[in-house]
C-alpha cells in the first residue's frame, strides 16, 4: 500500500475511535462517516473541538430539534471546526427553514443538506427554490427511487448552477446504462447523479463505473450490495487508472477488516468495502491536478456522496430492525 493511503488510512481508524468515545449513542456507520468526512480535508478528530460543537448544538437547539437527529455527530463536528461555530450553526438553522419553505419535507436529510449550503448562504432563498426545481425534476424522472436523501444532491447542484436540462439528460444516459447491470435503485441513481455532475460524457464514465466494480470483484472483493457503486462513479470521474484502484480498494478493505471496531460483528462487509472505497477516493481526490474551483466541486459532490449513501443505509437498518 502507498505511504500516503496508508497514513490517511490509519487517521481513518484514529479519527472513528476517538469519534465513538464522543457520540457513544451513535451506530458505528455514523462514526465512520464522521470520520471520512475529516479525512476529505485531512484533519485529526480533536476532541475538545468535537465537545465544544456539541454544546453549541445542544445549547441552541431543542431536545426535540432535527438537528439533534441522525445527523447530529457530523453536525457537531462542522460546528466545531470553526471559531464561529454558533453562527454556523444559525446559517444551516436559516438554511433548512428556507428549503422547507421552498417546499422540501422535514427529514432526517434536510439538516446536512442545510449545512452544506452554509458556504451559500448569501444566496440562500435562491439555492433553496432552484434545489427543489431540480428535486421535481428528479421526482419527474424516478418517482419511485427519488427520497428525502435526495435533497443533498438537488442543493448541490443549486449551489453550482448546473444547468438542469443538460444535468439530466446525461443523468438518464447514465442510469439508462448502470440500470441494465445493476438495476433501478439507489445506488444506481446516487451513481448517475455522480456522473451527471461532471463535464466528461456520461455514457464513457457510465462504462467505465462498471468496469472498476468488475476490477474490485477480479481483486477478491465481493461488493454484492453495490453501496459502493456511487463513489466508484466518482472515482470514474477523476479518470483513476482501473485495475490498480481495484487493487487499492481491496488491500485496504483487507487491512481494515484486521484493525479494532471494523470487526464483522460491528462493520458487515459490504459496509466496510465501502469506507475503502471512499478511503481510495479521498487519495484519488487529493492527488487529482485540479484549479481550486473544480477541486471544491469534486469535494462537495464526495461530501454528499458519503452523506447521502451511509446516512441512507443506517435508516434502512433502523426501519429493518424496528420489525
Amino acid at each position: 500500500m502507498q505511504s500516503a493511503a496508508l497514513r490517511r488510512t490509519e487517521q481513518f481508524i484514529e479519527n472513528r475511535r476517538r469519534i465513538e468515545h464522543a457520540f457513544r449513542m451513535s451506530t458505528p456507520q455514523v462514526h465512520c462517516l464522521c470520520a471520512l468526512l475529516l479525512g476529505i480535508d485531512d484533519r485529526d478528530a480533536d476532541l475538545a473541538s468535537i465537545r465544544r460543537g456539541k454544546k453549541i448544538l445542544k445549547k441552541n437547539t431543542g431536545i426535540f430539534s432535527a438537528f439533534r437527529g441522525l445527523g447530529m455527530a457530523p453536525a457537531a463536528i462542522k460546528i466545531g471546526e470553526h471559531a464561529d461555530g454558533a453562527q454556523r450553526l444559525n446559517y444551516a438553522k436559516d438554511n433548512r427553514r428556507k428549503l422547507k419553505q421552498a417546499g422540501f419535507a422535514p427529514t432526517d436529510y434536510l439538516c446536512p443538506a442545510a449545512f452544506l449550503m452554509a458556504k451559500s448562504h448569501d444566496r440562500a432563498e435562491t439555492v433553496a427554490k432552484d434545489a427543489y426545481a431540480h428535486y421535481l425534476e428528479m421526482r419527474h424522472a424516478q418517482r419511485i427511487l427519488t427520497g428525502g436523501e435526495d435533497v443533498m444532491y438537488a442543493v448541490l447542484f443549486a449551489m453550482y448552477g448546473a444547468d438542469r436540462e443538460t444535468l439530466f439528460t446525461r443523468a438518464d444516459t447514465a442510469t439508462d446504462l448502470l440500470s441494465g447491470r445493476f438495476g433501478r435503485n439507489n445506488m444506481s441513481q446516487m451513481a448517475s447523479f455522480a456522473i451527471a455532475f461532471s463535464d466528461q460524457p456520461a455514457d464513457e464514465l457510465a462504462l467505465k463505473t462498471e468496469r472498476l466494480y468488475d476490477a474490485v470483484r477480479d481483486a477478491g472483493e465481493k461488493n454484492r450490495e453495490m453501496l459502493d457503486l456511487p463513489l466508484l462513479a466518482f472515482l470514474a470521474g477523476l479518470d483513476v487508472p482501473e485495475k490498480e484502484t481495484a487493487a487499492l480498494i481491496a488491500e485496504l478493505s483487507a487491512y481494515l477488516r484486521e484493525q479494532k471496531g471494523f470487526s464483522p460483528m460491528r462493520i458487515g462487509r459490504s459496509q466496510r468495502l465501502v469506507y475503502a472505497t471512499a478511503l481510495a477516493a479521498i487519495d484519488a481526490l487529493s492527488n487529482a491536478p485540479l484549479p481550486e474551483s473544480e477541486y471544491a466541486k469534486k469535494r462537495d459532490l464526495l461530501q454528499t456522496l458519503l452523506m447521502s449513501g451511509i446516512l441512507l443505509f443506517v435508516v434502512v437498518s433502523m426501519a429493518a430492525s424496528a420489525h
